[in-house]
């Protein structure tokens, strides 16, 4: 019976591996889940990834743990394995699953192995996903999927259903194509079970079917399965013939990964794989984000020195700078992520991103006036003496604010419409915008009412 590995479970995993116990590591594999012991590889070296997966005994359960590793992890470790292994443990695999693995590898190493696949029905099937870009439906999606004619009745379907499901990966729906293959409807396997067994399919079918295209961005085929609640998405091309099916456990793995993608991008790290990069590498892939930064804050320093007659005017308004751009930082971040989430899960788009964008523009005021006020009376209570600074601090609160909550919510919006991933706009680019901005908004309010 299969446990659920625990952090002890992994800890002695790794003991094992460097011990090359290969015996007592069997016997701890075997008892667990194939995914549960891909998770425990994540935390190892590659080094130690690539000796406990060859110290697995069971070659379908290695097949399945490869099968369940991270992208980057299955890549690197598909990369060390020699082709004739790589071979075997692809022939297990679901089209779908050998497809990711393949697909991972450089050219050569791709078009040896397909060589060697030649004659494989698992070949076949790898070559046409292939064709298909990896983040699409086409290339998510799994080749067989479970059709019956429309004038079968619900006995021939389950007796299909029993005759093909080993060669079927899962099966959540039946698709019911007419004489020409194309896609009518679909109905579920619990309508087969409680409808007498003469009754056509086609007459309890429906023929609202949700389908995509099988260059459908990944993302858009998540956003169908979650809002129409699928266990499974069909694939159709341009004729309506089914060319594979997109299961939801595909959808959740899409989902995981887009938002750890988007979450490193929102962070300035444009490397998703980060557990076995090097220390230089990191280092070098971080500094283009901070550069960008340490750049913005050296024009930031040339335009406060443009302005420094005004500071000298009322050095009083130096200590109010951080203040100015952090609050409008952080409501122009606030406003970019709800833009970037709702660009993810399809709740902002072309059609309502000017309703968006004026409703975003209404709180930043709203809150900027809020700011403004307490601001304010804080400066001229506490400098009595300059009470036309209080005036100066509390406008540019609020126009600063204002301004943020439209620059956060337009740049995400602006990025998507050019067919950039808009989660970089929450990252450095829009707080180092909006330091800019409040710099320029403060001192241009200070000159106004103080004078140049």
């Amino acid at each position: 019976m299969s446990e659920v590995l625990s952090h002890r479970t992994e800890a002695l995993l790794r003991r094992l591996v460097r011990r090359d116990a290969s015996t007592a590591l069997n016997k701890v594999v075997a008892r667990s889940r194939p995914e549960d012991v891909a998770a425990a590889m994540e935390h190892l070296t590659l080094a130690e990834m690539r000796r406990l997966h060859g110290m697995i005994a069971d070659r379908q359960l290695a097949a399945d743990v490869l099968a369940h590793l991270s992208d980057a992890s299955r890549d690197e470790l598909a990369r060390e394995l020699p082709t004739d292994v790589l071979r075997d443990l692809v022939d297990r695999m679901e089209p779908d699953d050998a497809t990711d693995v393949i697909g991972g590898l450089d050219q050569d190493r791709r078009d040896e192995l397909l060589e060697e696949l030649e004659d494989d029905p698992t070949g076949e099937e790898v070559r046409e996903l292939l064709t298909w870009p990896a983040d699409s439906a086409g290339g998510l999606m799994a080749p067989n999927a479970f059709m019956v004619p429309h004038d079968a009745t619900c006995s021939d379907a389950i007796a299909a259903l029993m005759a093909r499901h080993e060669r079927i990966e899962s099966i959540y729906y039946v698709y019911v194509v007419d004489a020409a293959r194309r896609l009518i409807g679909v109905t579920s396997l619990r309508s087969l079970l409680t409808t007498p067994p003469m009754t056509r399919v086609s007459d309890v079918m429906s023929r609202q079917v949700i389908t995509v295209g099988p260059r459908t961005d990944q993302e858009e085929v998540a956003r169908y399965v979650a809002r129409y609640d699928l266990f499974a998405i069909p694939v159709v091309d341009e004729g309506r013939r089914i060319l594979g099916v997109v299961t939801v456990d595909d959808v959740v793995d899409v989902i995981r990964e887009e938002a750890a993608e988007d979450m490193m991008r929102m962070a300035g790290v444009p490397d998703g794989a980060v557990d076995r990069v090097g220390v230089a590498t990191q280092a070098r892939n971080r500094s283009k984000w901070l550069f960008a930064a340490l750049a913005s804050g050296v024009l930031a320093a040339e335009l406060i020195s443009f302005y420094e007659t005004s500071i000298a005017r009322a050095a009083i308004l130096a200590g109010f700078i951080p203040m100015v751009m952090g609050v409008g930082g952080n409501v122009g971040i606030q406003t970019a992520t709800l833009t970037v989430r709702g660009l993810a899960t399809g709740a902002v788009d072309a059609s309502n991103a000017g309703r968006f964008v004026t409703r975003e523009v209404a709180i930043a005021c709203l809150l900027g006036v809020g700011f403004a006020s307490l601001l304010g009376m804080y400066a001229g209570l506490r400098f009595g003496d300059a009470s036309a600074v209080g005036v100066v601090v509390a406008l540019s609160i609020a126009v600063a604010v204002t301004l943020a909550g439209a620059v956060g919510a337009m740049i995400p919006l602006g990025f998507a419409r050019a067919g950039v991933d808009p989660a970089i706009a929450t990252g450095p680019f829009v707080t180092s915008s909006l330091d800019l901005l409040g710099i320029v908004v403060f001192f241009n309010v200070a000159r106004a009412l103080l004078g140049p």
